[in-house]
């Protein structure tokens, strides 16, 4: 790699030592020019950050809580639970590892060899412990040290930003919040719901909101008159058992909502802002703000379990597990128990250990919605960036991400089916595209024209390319009819999945 600033060395010619020459030497290699340095200790130089870290010295590995000012060598851990660039000179961080929060002023050579995010792991050498006020870092709750770090620079200090893999042992270490390891406290002190906060909460400065993501917005540009010129921006839903509201990310932390996963990541905010533009309520992030990410305790585990029966109720379209079952033996082979609806929910109410099952199902459709699925543009149906994505068409355009994505008959089609045990809901199952093709087209494909039979044969997505009138034909012979379901219950989505339907 050459050097944009040679060395002393490269203006002075090699001489060769008369011994080195050999007079048997026909064709001597031409001299390459340089300064006698190797590609990699010219990297090592130019990009100091390259090199793997090797301490020179000892460190004391430390919580941030046992932390003293001084000259001390310590080694800490903890998670970014803030940050931002100051003038494009350094990044100010916020790390808590649980028990206290310490600022970290990382001086870089690069921005682009630091690119932090929300809940990212960090490990920290550092040689030297200030305090606040003399650190000059402002009203930041819980941070009682300071500590600059000069990595490439200076070799005593150094700071490493983890790319842990998710439930990696570095994934799940270091979540627990502050104030969570008081033992006066039954509860974290100053949380309070969604609703309460943006009713009154605000006002007090003070409060921490739990939160699940929703769905991530798209990255948006704005015009900004303050800084004159333009800024990034990302809005992402949040919500918990009260309310819904708007996280509006800015800057750098955009790339922070990139990793999290809808109807899965809880945020825990302290001291959020709070906003109205409209009539929507709007939280964000400010300079004394902190966000745990995923954090690890009971609240948070309820609000996950929470979540989790919400997404499972509120789903709109389940993707079959084809991976669990032969379906081939399931309908052909010999072990076709035949169940009513009420021996299903008995055996799955009775099962010790969750396993699956496979049987038939006899049973009579009461209630048929294809029409009015199609009258609303909701026959086939997805799910994208945690927000539901309808269309007539087997694939559809999300309106959030712009990304094309494949859909699926929406089971709503079905409004219910019965037996002489009971009755169950058609948006309940979860079906295989053969079947569906078996259910619409399984009895009807001699009734109709030469034209269309190759039509119909191929699958359910053809459904979608019949005009109204063909369509209300096949509701109109469905509905009333008895047919014969092949099912399999799943214990992971705890549904039952339709394998086949014979007439």
């Amino acid at each position: 790699m050459n050097s944009l600033y040679p060395s002393i060395q490269s203006f002075y010619a090699r001489e060769i030592p008369p011994a080195s020459s050999s007079p048997n030497d026909e064709s001597p290699q031409p001299l390459q020019p340089g300064d006698g340095f190797t590609s990699s200790e010219i990297e090592a130089v130019i990009d100091p950050l390259s090199r793997p870290w090797e301490p020179s010295r000892s460190y004391e590995a430390c919580p941030i809580s046992l932390l003293e000012a001084g000259v001390r060598n310590y080694h800490v851990q903890g998670r970014i639970v803030n940050f931002m660039t100051v003038k494009n000179s350094h990044l100010f961080l916020i790390v808590s590892d649980g028990s206290g929060a310490i600022a970290v002023k990382v001086y870089y050579l690069d921005i682009s060899d630091y690119k932090p995010r929300l809940g990212q792991r960090a490990t920290i050498w550092t040689t030297f412990i200030s305090e606040p006020v003399t650190g000059g870092i402002g009203n930041v709750p819980f941070c009682a040290s300071v500590t600059s770090i000069y990595p490439g620079r200076n070799h005593a200090t150094h700071i490493i930003l983890h790319d842990d893999s998710p439930d990696s042992d570095g994934d799940r270490i270091l979540r627990c919040p502050l104030e969570c390891n008081l033992k006066e406290y039954d509860y974290l002190p100053g949380l309070m719901t969604l609703k309460a906060f943006l009713a009154t909460g605000y006002d007090t400065g003070e409060g921490k909101v739990l939160v699940c993501v929703r769905c991530v917005g798209l990255r948006r540009t704005i015009r900004s008159k303050q800084r004159q010129g333009t800024i990034d921006m990302i809005e992402v839903d949040v919500f918990d058992d009260t309310a819904v509201s708007v996280l509006k990310l800015w800057e750098d932390k955009v790339a922070s909502a990139k990793t999290w996963v809808p109807n899965q990541t809880v945020l825990l905010i302290s001291k959020p802002t709070y906003k109205v533009y409209g009539t929507v309520p709007e939280i964000g992030i400010r300079y004394n703000s902190m966000v745990d990410v995923d954090p690890q305790f009971p609240d948070a585990d309820w609000l996950r379990n929470r979540a989790k029966t919400l997404m499972k109720r509120e789903s709109i379209s389940i993707p079959f597990p084809s991976d669990t079952w032969d379906i081939g033996m399931a309908v052909h082979g010999p072990g076709r128990t035949l169940f009513t609806i009420a021996d299903i929910e008995d055996q799955v109410r009775h099962l010790e250990s969750k396993s699956d099952f496979t049987g038939k199902l006899s049973v009579i459709i009461l209630e048929m919605k294809l029409m009015e699925n199609w009258r609303k543009i909701t026959t086939c149906c997805s799910e994208c960036c945690g927000i539901p994505l309808y269309a007539n068409k087997p694939v559809g355009t999300c309106r959030n991400c712009q990304s094309r994505r494949d859909l699926i008959l929406n089971p709503r089609v079905i409004g219910s089916m019965i037996d002489e045990s009971g009755m169950i809901a058609g948006r309940k199952l979860v079906w295989h595209d053969d079947a569906w093709t078996q259910l619409f087209f399984g009895n009807m494909v001699n009734e109709v024209d030469d034209q269309e039979v190759n039509l119909v044969e191929q699958s359910w997505e053809d459904l979608t390319v019949l005009d109204t009138d063909y369509i209300r034909e096949i509701e109109e012979q469905l509905l009333y009819s008895r047919v014969t379901l092949t099912f399999g219950w799943s214990s992971k989505l705890e549904r039952i999945c339709i394998l086949g339907v014979e007439w």
